[in-house]
């Protein structure tokens, strides 16, 4: 199995505007890079091109709960609104486990449960896949 059949298939995008600044897949297998979460990436691009630290007028859209490392990372660019797919039960850090932005400052609009079956069918297909090639 190649690097990029590893890949859990989570995305993001930064839209600005009615605009998407950016958008990244998970990259983590592919680079061996262990941050390399769609989120961080797709903020990363978005910053650069801004050039800016903070995207307070942005929202960005994630096939997945984000977890505790990336919640940690949009409460850092205080992002405006966060919309996510799938809720993300065992790893997930917004709406399960550390629920950051419940004791955070920074309080964006956080919508879950965007085409959730859609994005939840296309995660669990990806691990039966993994999981029957091994």
């Amino acid at each position: 199995m190649d690097s990029d059949s590893r890949e859990v298939p989570v995305a993001a995008a930064v839209v600005r505007n009615g605009e998407i600044i950016s958008s990244a897949t998970n990259a983590v297998e592919s680079y061996g890079i262990p941050w390399n979460h769609a989120e961080f990436l797709a903020i990363s691009d978005a910053l650069k091109k801004l050039n800016s630290r903070y995207l307070d007028d942005s929202s960005i859209y994630i096939t997945l709960e984000p977890c505790a490392f990336c919640a940690a990372l949009l409460e850092k660019v205080r992002i405006k609104d966060i919309f996510f797919g799938a809720y993300d039960p065992k790893c997930g850090a917004i709406a399960h486990n550390i629920k950051l932005f419940e004791s955070s400052l920074i309080k964006p609009n956080i919508i879950g449960g965007i085409q959730e079956e859609r994005c939840s069918i296309l995660l669990k297909n990806f691990f039966n896949n993994l999981r029957t090639q091994k």
